[in-house]
């Protein structure tokens, strides 16, 4: 099996930024990058995933905005509401949760998420000075998605 210089990329995951690495190949050098996609996720030299973490976010909003006319309906149970949640939003933003690393402005970003779905479902707006309490035991649930995936 031969390595192909042209498509194939080095990257140094390191939090020390000047340290470089060629790795030379058939007298080709293989370019460094900061940053690639693999499998869908996006991995950094530096080991930051807040902007992976954002991005997963924004994709889980998304599907839970399309989900909108669902959260609305009233012959749709409250127990069915939170498990189409857990499945089809959540799951968008947990793909890849194995390989983040989180900082605490991290972990309240997803708490946050978290709390931000929950209102989504349940047609509540932030005027309403809900506190996360009082919508937890609305639903019966503890917070749960910090918790259960990224500890």
């Amino acid at each position: 099996m031969q390595i192909n210089a042209k498509k194939n990329k080095t990257m140094v995951v390191t939090r020390n930024e000047g340290i470089q690495a060629k790795l030379e190949h058939e007298g080709e050098y293989l370019d460094q990058v900061k940053d690639f996609k693999f499998l869908g996720s996006y991995k950094s030299a530096d080991g930051n995933c807040t902007n992976e973490i954002k991005r997963r976010i924004a994709m889980a909003r998304q599907k839970a905005v399309e989900l909108t006319t669902n959260w609305k309906d009233k012959n749709v149970t409250s127990a069915l509401k939170i498990r189409v949640m857990k499945s089809m939003v959540w799951a968008v933003f947990q793909y890849g949760v194995e390989g983040w690393t989180l900082k605490k402005s991290d972990r309240n970003r997803i708490e946050s998420f978290e709390m931000w779905c929950w209102r989504k479902m349940l047609g509540i707006s932030r005027k309403e000075h809900r506190t996360n309490i009082s919508i937890l035991e609305e639903i019966g649930l503890e917070r749960e998605l910090m918790g259960r995936w990224l500890e």
